[in-house]
């Protein structure tokens, strides 16, 4: 999968094998709506490759999924170990619950 798959339904966002600053501008790009989605929780299952532009688009969605009267963090499922510790050094864990698996 080379973008990203998208369950209006469940409100899941499942990313490609790879989200990268090189990746990002092409998925954006086929995706275009992407960025504006009411997205819930985001499945990292298929990731093998990832670096900080995730965080960006992170924090989107989190802005996009909760109204500010009543923010709630975005799920996040399969988070590669790699990414864990870019969410603590951004102190980004207040945006998002990491489900363990």
């Amino acid at each position: 999968m080379s973008t990203f798959e998208w369950c209006e339904k469940t409100a899941v966002i499942k990313l490609p094998s790879s989200v990268t600053l090189e990746t990002l501008p092409a998925l954006l790009k086929q995706a275009k709506n992407s960025l504006s989605l009411p997205v819930q929780q985001v499945d990292f299952s298929l990731v093998q490759q990832a670096d900080s532009a995730i965080l960006a688009l992170l924090l989107i969605w989190s802005k996009n999924s909760a109204p500010e009267s009543s923010p709630s963090p975005l799920k996040i499922v399969a988070l590669p170990n790699s990414l864990r510790g870019l969410i603590v050094l951004y102190d980004l864990e207040s945006i998002v619950m990491i489900e363990e698996s």
